[in-house]
């Protein structure tokens, strides 16, 4: 009896660890893509505006344009609209904001539900892991 018990902990333990290293697999481009388009995400990217930090709402309008229009934290007004560029490549999520604010990369992002994950990079330097969720 004791064999069997045995057994059935040890094939369950198995089962439950590959579950969750398959489950850690990494998206492709077409899928992170697929997520994105004709969404808007909103969340902390690390902008200041007028020395006040703001919050991001970026809408991803076609495979290489998007719109982030940005709200300051602490009373909700918008502080300001930009225009981007995006793509993905390799598992990134590329922002180009343009000659005057850093490139944002988002490295190893994950696309799913209402959610946004990844590490973010500026110009190159980590910034912080980031949550971005999806507007409903």
């Amino acid at each position: 009896m004791k064999a069997k018990l045995l057994k059935f902990c040890v094939f369950t333990l198995l089962l439950v660890t590959s579950i969750g290293f398959t489950s850690c697999e990494d998206q492709d481009d077409n899928a992170i893509y697929s997520g994105l388009i004709d969404n808007t995400y909103f969340g902390d990217l690390y902008f200041y505006y007028d020395e006040y930090p703001v919050e991001s709402y970026i809408t991803f309008k076609t495979s290489d344009y998007a719109i982030d229009e940005q709200y300051y934290f602490d009373n909700g007004n918008r502080a300001t609209t930009l225009d981007l560029r995006w793509w993905v490549s390799n598992g990134t999520l590329y922002l180009d904001y343009g000659k005057y604010l850093p490139m944002l990369e988002i490295r190893n992002i994950v696309v799913g539900g209402l959610y946004l994950h990844g590490d973010l990079y500026s110009d190159g330097a980590y910034v912080n892991r980031i949550e971005l969720e999806r507007e409903r």
